[in-house]
C-alpha cells in the first residue's frame, strides 16, 4: 500500500486547492490538496510538512488527522493508496505555485465540490461540514 499525506489548509471559509497537471498519472486536471507520497522510511509528520513546503512554499503547523481514506487507483485490487488528511494552519509564508501544478486557489467547500476533484474529497468535505 502506498502512503499519501495531504493537508487541508483553511483561511476563513476557504481551502487551498491545486490543479494537477495533464500529465499526472492519476486524476489529471483534477483539483487536489497539497501533499504527496512519503519517501522511503520517512516519518509521516515530516513528510507532510515537507510536501506542503515544496508545493506551496508555506510553513505550516499540523493540528490533527481529520480523515483516512483508502482507494485502489487502478480498480484492479493491486494499487491501493492510503490518503491521510491533516488539518494544518499557516505559520508563515505566501502561497507560491510549484512546478507540479497548473494553478492553485482558495475556494469554499461548495465551490470545490462543483469542480473535478479527487474521489476522497466528497466524504472529507462532508465530514468537515459536521465539525
Amino acid at each position: 500500500m502506498k502512503l499519501i499525506q495531504k493537508a487541508v489548509i483553511k483561511k476563513g471559509d476557504k481551502f487551498l486547492i491545486q490543479l494537477r497537471s495533464p500529465q499526472a498519472k492519476y486524476f489529471p486536471l483534477h483539483w487536489d490538496l497539497p501533499g504527496g507520497k512519503l519517501e522511503q522510511d520517512e516519518d509521516p509528520l515530516i513528510g507532510i510538512t515537507r510536501e506542503i513546503k515544496e508545493e506551496t512554499d508555506l510553513d505550516t503547523k499540523l493540528i490533527k488527522v481529520i480523515g483516512v481514506f483508502e482507494l485502489d487507483l487502478d480498480n484492479e485490487g493491486h494499487n491501493s493508496h492510503r490518503f491521510t488528511i491533516y488539518l494544518s494552519e499557516i505559520i508563515s509564508g505566501e502561497v507560491k505555485l510549484s512546478f507540479e501544478h497548473l494553478e492553485q486557489k482558495w475556494a469554499t467547500k461548495e465551490e470545490i465540490l462543483k469542480l473535478p476533484i479527487e474521489p476522497y474529497f466528497i466524504p472529507l468535505f462532508e465530514k468537515l461540514s459536521h465539525e
